[in-house]
């Protein structure tokens, strides 16, 4: 069977035109595709983001790009990975795909979304025959065997004959993922994810690709949807599988840095210390270097010690917010000391750190947001990721939501990149103070670390010398207009 394999964009009001780009392979998509090729499947590729650039994000030439792919190819069988953000591109995609083949292709959709919501899913994109439910890569596999679905096809959600839908048993969670075949990396262009960029380690621009060594996390946090696609716990690689994608990686692709997308490297640090070992004893660690995330609590001398001597360059923590009252109604089992701990072991550990930090709380005020700037203004971290709170479908968060409440939201309004305004206030401060207390933080916090870290990291590699110029004045600027705010932030 020919099985197409499509990785979907945001919507178009939020396409990173400028200086973020997504360089990461999608290892899920990657994996399935992988597992297609050991059953005897013809497989192709589709990342809508790559294409998107090549033409300049001129939408029309994507489309058409897109259409002659599937008239050429002639997939059996489409299959699409989801986030919230891309659910939209998705189900449009699968209503083009339809189009051009006459409505000879099966259509499926998988990843965290459509795991969340399958049948919602469903009856909001007719586009789509079927959507997978958690982990694909055996559901693809049976689906493209069989050429259509079955009842006895486990985490699958289907319309049958009669429109009706219906869901399969649950699929377990593969136990050991060294089972599974070895990244297809023939089917992606390797040009275009290798390329020296500042998306793979944010602050950093060298020849870089992403790896995971695990599935799954320690934890659930009330806002993570994590768990609807890896489910509970951690799965691991072995230590061998991982130095052997690294060597692989430097060897074929001239890699200088990796990032390691696990949501916790650390959850067993004794496994940790022993990948360290492997990496000093191959010589990995003076050929890369690679940053990875860790929780707070997972922050030890010894730890962060091994990892700085294996190549490890920055740690990226999800603090999310400087008030422990925030902290709590997150679920992050976390506190403010805990967080202010891991970052004096990292700085002692001579290793840079990255900061998630989230607004728009459930019953965040202004009191909460006072907190989380001082944090920031403590901490000084190298890096920061800030984000307003999105409720996504799996997660507590969502559950929690009343059914008004939820008729209210609209995937449009979900983005990879912190969106311009609030479609939703979960805080308990009135809209006008929150979203003036969202806009203070940006201007007076966020934007001129950020801008601050664009022209003491770059040098003079910028793909548009404007850039850094324009960086320069919006920064002086800044500084001319709130010279006491600027005595305060966290240079």
């Amino acid at each position: 069977m020919k099985v197409l394999l499509v990785y979907p964009a945001p919507p178009t009001s939020h396409w990173p035109v400028g200086l973020w780009r997504s360089r990461w392979v999608p290892s899920g998509l990657g994996s399935i595709a992988a597992c297609l090729l050991r059953a005897g499947h013809q497989v192709r590729v589709h990342l809508r983001e790559e294409r998107l650039e090549t033409f300049g994000y001129d939408l029309a030439r994507a489309d058409d790009d897109y259409d002659n792919l599937v008239r050429e190819f002639a997939p059996d069988l489409v299959g699409f990975s989801a986030v919230t953000p891309a659910i939209l591109d998705a189900g449009e995609l699968a209503r083009r795909a339809k189009d051009v083949r006459g409505g000879r292709v099966l259509t499926i959709v998988g990843g965290p979304h459509p795991s969340a919501l399958p049948e919602q899913t469903l009856e909001e994109f007719a586009s789509f025959d079927a959507a997978a439910v958690g982990e694909g890569e055996g559901t693809m596999v049976e689906l493209a065997d069989r050429g259509r679905p079955a009842p006895d096809i486990a985490g699958l959600v289907y319309r049958d004959g009669d429109g009706e839908v219906v869901r399969t048993a649950p699929r377990a969670a593969r136990a050991d993922l060294d089972e599974l075949p070895p990244m297809p990396y023939e089917l992606f262009n390797m040009d275009f994810h290798v390329a020296p960029d500042r998306s793979m380690i944010r602050w950093l621009k060298l020849p870089a690709l992403n790896l995971r060594t695990s599935r799954g996390c320690t934890h659930r946090c009330r806002f993570c949807a994590g768990h609807v696609v890896n489910g509970a716990g951690v799965r691991f690689h072995s230590i061998a599988r991982v130095l052997e994608e690294m060597e692989q990686a430097v060897a074929r692709f001239g890699v200088r840095a990796i990032h390691f997308e696990d949501e916790t490297v650390g959850a067993r640090p004794e496994r940790m210390i022993e990948l360290c070992d492997g990496i000093r004893r191959r010589g990995l660690d003076r050929k890369v270097i690679w940053d990875c995330c860790l929780r707070a609590e997972q922050a030890e001398a010894g730890l962060l010690g091994a990892m700085r001597a294996a190549g490890c360059v920055q740690i990226e923590y999800g603090f999310e917010s400087g008030s422990d009252r925030s902290l709590a109604a997150l679920g992050k089992r976390a506190t403010v000391e805990a967080n202010r701990r891991a970052v004096r072991l990292t700085r002692q550990a001579g290793l840079r750190i990255f900061a998630d930090i989230m607004m728009g709380l459930p019953g965040e005020t202004a009191a909460d947001v006072r907190q989380t700037r001082e944090f920031l203004r403590w901490a000084r971290p190298d890096v920061i990721g800030f984000a307003l709170l999105a409720p996504l479908p799996g997660t507590p968060l969502y559950a929690d939501l009343s059914e008004d409440v939820r008729s209210t939201l609209r995937w449009a309004d979900y983005t990879w990149f912190d969106p311009p305004r609030a479609s939703l206030n979960l805080t308990a401060m009135p809209d006008e103070r929150f979203h003036r207390e969202y806009k203070r933080m940006r201007r007076y916090v966020i934007e001129p670390q950020a801008l601050r870290a664009l022209l003491r990291d770059s040098a003079d590699d910028f793909d548009d010398g404007c850039i850094r110029r324009q960086a320069r004045r919006r920064l002086l600027r800044f500084i001319i207009r709130h010279p006491l705010r600027a005595l305060t932030v966290p240079w």
